[in-house]
């Protein structure tokens, strides 16, 4: 990338008002997600641990529906909706989601997703009792704060 001799670099001070102004809009935009599953009527939602880090965006994706769904199965047709990146007719094979399934239990232990015969998948109940979770509150738009906590 070529830069115009006329043009000064940005400033540390303008590069950090910038990011600082991302963080803002993706906390903002996580309250408002949180208080959409609160008003689904999900209650908890997993926080983010070590044990999240060394999944895929699919693995990640597909805990999360379990979690949601929990104590449900979930068939295998309606895990392949969520999962991202199989959006195309020619990519939506159901096997897919068996060989995620068995990537996930190879990384989190064979217990973490259980098969049910006919019905689908689920978590197990060991695993999502030991999963850190968070209390999700539904919240009005009044109580989002205009700053990140960090930058006050």
């Amino acid at each position: 990338m070529e830069r115009n001799p006329n043009s000064k670099a940005a400033r540390p001070s303008e590069i950090m008002r910038s990011q600082r102004e991302v963080i803002r809009q993706q906390d903002e935009i996580i309250d408002v997600l949180k208080s959409a599953l609160a008003a689904a009527g999900v209650d908890t939602a997993p926080c983010h641990d070590r044990w999240m880090t060394g999944l895929t965006r699919q693995e990640r994706a597909l805990v999360g529906v379990l979690f949601a769904r929990y104590p449900h199965a979930v068939p295998r047709d309606t895990l392949l909706d969520f999962l991202p990146g199989h959006d195309h007719v020619k990519e939506r094979q159901l096997q897919v989601v068996d060989v995620i399934v068995h990537k996930v239990r190879k990384k989190l232990g064979v217990h973490a997703v259980e098969t049910e015969r006919g019905r689908g998948f689920r978590l197990g109940p060991s695993f999502y009792d030991e999963l850190p979770k968070q209390k999700l509150e539904a919240r009005d738009a009044s109580s989002i704060r205009p700053e990140h906590p960090s930058f006050a």
